[in-house]
């Protein structure tokens, strides 16, 4: 639906009686300001009716207008997914049952279809898609979503902190992606020896100040993200327990 406008076909034809003209109906102010929202869809009878200054009867003529519905659009919650992995777009659209829609995604690559509710998207990098639902009529809505693209972090299983400069501290490759994750790292009789998340930095193999001594450790990662899903190449967010 359109903003409130002004109607301004009604008038005195002759252009010589003074007076006043005044209109009712559904959505309209007596001055003609038409409020389509405040009407509602459908069609609508406006009355103008003319009251001259002498005394005499006042005039009255009809006019028909039309109110077509506007859509609603939702494009759905921000989603995540990992990279070379899948989500469907959840958007929702309420609308007057008798509209014909139109839907229209933007920007188009991504999305395995581009003119439906609900298309598969597969990004290659964060991204903001633009649905916009329109009528037959023009009268048209737009939502934005966000899709985050999550990379695969690369865990590696050994370094040497001995403070050479060389490899010393064990850096876990794209963790930033997951910044509410949470890293700890156990030696072998169970001993937590380091404990961060995904937004701190890499361990340098200290323990309270010293260095560990050489060995096996064990680590869980825990990514925090739930309801991140990778339909296609079926991965998994529940990072596995490893060891350096």
């Amino acid at each position: 639906m359109s903003k409130p406008f002004q109607l301004t076909q009604g008038r005195e034809t002759s252009g010589i009686l003074p007076g006043k003209g005044i209109y009712t109906g559904a959505g309209v102010s007596t001055s003609g300001l038409f409020d389509p929202a405040m009407a509602g869809a459908g069609k609508h009878t406006i009355t103008y009716s003319f009251i001259p200054d002498n005394g005499c009867s006042s005039v009255a003529k009809t006019q028909d207008i039309m109110v077509f519905g506007t859509p609603a659009a939702d494009a759905g919650k921000d989603q995540a997914v990992l990279e070379g992995g899948e989500v469907q777009l959840a958007a929702t659209v309420t609308a007057p049952a008798n509209l014909t829609l139109s839907y229209k995604w933007s920007p188009s690559t991504g999305p395995d279809r581009d003119d439906i509710p609900n298309p598969v998207a597969s990004p290659s990098r964060d991204i903001t898609y633009q649905l916009t639902v329109a009528t037959a009529q023009g009268c048209s809505a737009t939502d934005e979503v966000l899709v985050q693209v999550l990379q695969n972090p690369e865990i590696p299983n050994t370094f040497t902190p001995n403070g050479d400069g060389i490899n010393d501290d064990w850096n876990i490759k794209y963790l930033s992606s997951y910044p509410q994750a949470t890293v700890n790292v156990f030696n072998r009789y169970g001993g937590k020896v380091y404990s961060g998340t995904g937004a701190t930095k890499s361990w340098d193999g200290k323990y309270n100040g010293e260095y560990v001594p050489a060995g096996v450790y064990y680590y869980l990662i825990d990514p925090k993200k739930n309801k991140i899903s990778s339909t296609r190449n079926k991965k998994s967010l529940q990072f596995p327990t490893g060891f350096l």
